[in-house]
């Protein structure tokens, strides 16, 4: 009993350490610890796909560290990339109805790793601490915004604009700025991107050759080079979808 004990007070203290710095958790120091305690952290790997529907109840997940990809089933059965995660994004019932979508996650990086709540206990700690719930509400906030962007995008632009829609939204969130470029550790196969964007992997490769010949951007697979004319073009896009 007392080695379970020890066990269950490392993995508590593991936890807190990865998900502390998690914007769902601002200005709550002081409370942070009993809202952590409902909390469960997952380690993701390439090759071991986590499902989202393992059980039962419902989840709300938030990315901690690294990045993932979100992989959802459709009513045909067929896998699909349904979101690139590089952000600390919500996902699986972060509209806390209860409902769980079809599919799995993905991690990218070695150090990947994901918590959630189930829904019921965290719908609990919303009406309890009233900062968690403000903090939540932010966070829904911009990830609708972020959906209302991307679905103009698909539906409004072509591949090459989806392309660098996700490279923008990428650069926004990580990266390193040399002069007038953005440096980016590259995570992502051809694949993963290509699936996102809905092109095949051949096209994709036209697309970056495409862009490094035009000085806009450089792919390989360790680093991504984007210049600043990708990344101020971006404001655009977000007056036009409003």
């Amino acid at each position: 009993m007392l080695v379970r004990t020890k066990r269950e007070l490392i993995d508590k203290m593991i936890t807190e350490a990865i998900i502390r710095q998690h914007s769902l958790f601002t200005n709550l120091d002081e409370q942070f610890g009993k809202i952590c305690a409902f909390a469960k952290l997952v380690r993701l790997q390439k090759k071991n796909p986590v499902p989202l529907t393992s059980e039962r109840k419902s989840r709300v997940y938030f990315l901690a560290s690294g990045a993932a990809r979100l992989v959802s089933v459709a009513a045909v059965g067929e896998d699909y990339v349904s979101d690139i995660l590089v952000d600390g994004e919500p996902f699986g019932d972060f509209s806390l109805t209860g409902s769980m979508p079809e599919g799995y996650i993905i991690g990218l990086r070695p150090s990947t790793h994901v918590f959630y709540f189930f829904t019921d206990d965290f719908k609990k700690l919303l009406n309890q601490y009233h900062q968690l719930s403000l903090n939540y509400n932010l966070i829904i906030c911009n990830r609708l915004r972020y959906f209302q962007i991307r679905h103009y995008v698909w539906t409004r632009k072509d591949a090459r604009e989806r392309l660098l829609f996700f490279f923008r939204a990428w650069a926004a969130c990580t990266g390193t700025r040399i002069n007038d470029k953005v440096v980016l550790e590259n995570y992502f196969s051809i694949g993963d991107i290509g699936d996102f964007i809905g092109v095949s992997r051949q096209f994709l490769h036209i697309m970056l050759n495409e862009l490094k010949q035009e000085g806009f951007l450089y792919y390989s697979r360790k680093q991504i080079w984007i210049s600043d004319q990708i990344l101020q073009s971006e404001q655009e896009i977000r007056k036009e979808a409003v």
